[in-house]
């Protein structure tokens, strides 16, 4: 079975909005922090960090390597939702179901995340980090990064004087104002080749949302009807910013919540607005990844067949590959 690594890009970030540039150093000292305290670690309700009562429900980083060259972290989660690990033997028809009598022991899942120190210098990502991230079920960009963030959140309440600081102002008439603010992490997805080709095409001018439901069957002789859609269409200010628009059809979706909305795809526009086509179907299921369909992956070779969910430690041959993968040029055109 093949690994992939998702290639991202890390920009740092701040809340509220202040006059300053948070440097990707801050998330490193946070990290290594509360990883030598044993405390970095964070509960997980639903989707959402730091809302759980369930102990076993939780992520936290696992192992830690600063190098001069890059920053690595091995997140593990704990997941008592998550399916038992069996093995089977075909030829005695024969299924083995893993489990543990020790209390607090639940299914878990790590992914290796692996960080570039290097800013990116030029073009749209200046300012951004190149990121290999371990492809896990159970751990996504979305959970390692508020994850991350709610390290920084409570390193900025350990240390406030650190994090102080002139808030933006709208307009020269806006009176000065000093804030305690938080850092914030983000990771964007390092576009592949159909995303860019979508995108070279034409702007985003609007999005469609459907809903396609089972639902009246009839009698048997009657007619059925097989299937039911629900679309919702908007236009917009045509725009290449695929995050902008991914937060537009959530806040839609919230609006419309009595309508379940299954799938959304972008549509493209030209330069003077006319339509163009569309980008392939997506899932809301995944909206807080929506646009991971068009990330770049790349498959970590050099593994054996003896890979495992889940690691306490560094598993060197994912941890070589994944610096490699940020410092080859070829992953990144």
């Amino acid at each position: 079975m093949d690994h992939y690594m998702n290639l991202l890009k890390l920009r740092m970030g701040r809340y509220p909005t202040v006059d300053i540039d948070v440097p990707v150093g801050v998330l490193f000292e946070a990290c290594n922090y509360y990883y030598q305290k044993d405390d970095a670690i964070a509960r997980i309700a639903g989707s959402t960090i730091n809302t759980g009562s369930d102990d076993s429900n939780a992520i936290y980083i696992s192992d830690l390597k600063d190098e001069a060259d890059s920053f690595s972290i091995l997140l593990v989660r704990g997941d008592p939702g998550r399916a038992m690990p069996s093995f089977v033997n075909p030829m005695k028809r024969k299924v083995t179901t893993i489990k543990s009598n020790e209390p607090g022991d639940v299914p878990g899942a790590s992914s290796h995340l692996v960080i570039s120190k290097q800013e990116i210098a030029a073009g749209p990502d200046q300012g951004r980090y190149r990121t290999a991230m371990e492809r896990t079920r159970g751990i996504g960009r979305a959970l390692a990064r508020d994850f991350l963030t709610s390290l920084m959140a409570r390193f900025s309440e350990e240390f406030p004087e650190r994090f102080i600081a002139e808030k933006k102002r709208r307009s020269k008439k806006e009176k000065a104002e000093t804030v305690q603010y938080r850092p914030t992490v983000r990771f964007n997805p390092h576009e592949n080749a159909s995303l860019k080709k979508d995108l070279e095409t034409g702007r985003i001018g609007g999005f469609q949302l459907v809903r396609g439901t089972a639902a009246f069957q009839g009698e048997a002789n009657e007619p059925k009807i097989e299937r039911m859609d629900v679309q919702l269409r908007a236009v917009i200010a045509p725009t290449g910013d695929v995050n902008r628009v991914s937060k537009l059809i959530q806040h839609v979706r919230n609006a419309l919540d009595a309508i379940s909305f299954e799938d959304f795809k972008l549509q493209l526009v030209d330069e003077g607005g006319d339509p163009m086509g569309s980008t392939q179907v997506l899932s809301v299921d995944n909206l807080g990844d929506g646009d991971m369909r068009y990330c770049k992956t790349v498959t970590i070779n050099g593994l054996d067949d003896g890979v495992e969910e889940c690691y306490p430690k560094f598993h060197k041959p994912i941890l070589a590959f994944g610096k490699k993968a940020i410092h080859t040029e070829k992953n990144w055109q």
